[in-house]
């Protein structure tokens, strides 16, 4: 079950990828349906991070489709712009971009070297 928590970010996410497409008008129509297949159906969506693949469960076809930079969908195989592979992007970039995030969180607590002393023969730190 694909699950977006910041809907801000993948907002920001989903205007990018409109704006880098805006001379291609099919790129459009499939960013447009992957985010409301997104919305629509994501419970029907699972994010697999090993691959950076999307695998899509199609209530139309009862098919499973993997997509990352690839489709096995017919529009795909005829050299056409898939709405599975542009929201496989679409979730990648919001993951990296999540993860990015969490990684600029600063620890609570500073590490200290310290030398490790002896007190009545007992090594403290």
């Amino acid at each position: 079950m694909l699950a977006i928590n910041n809907e801000q970010k993948f907002n920001a996410t989903v205007k990018e990828a409109l704006t880098k497409s805006a001379n291609f008008p099919r790129w459009q129509n499939a960013i447009n349906k992957a985010v409301a297949q997104i919305e629509l159906h994501g419970e029907f969506m699972t994010w697999m991070p090993e691959t950076k693949s999307l695998l899509i469960w199609s209530q139309d076809s009862n098919d499973i489709h993997a997509a990352n930079g690839v489709c096995d969908c017919e529009a795909y195989k005829h050299g056409f712009p898939c709405w599975h592979r542009a929201a496989a992007r679409l979730v990648r970039l919001y993951m990296e971009a999540r993860l990015e995030e969490s990684n600029n969180i600063p620890y609570l607590k500073t590490t200290i070297e310290r030398k490790a002393e002896r007190l009545a023969g007992i090594r403290i730190n």
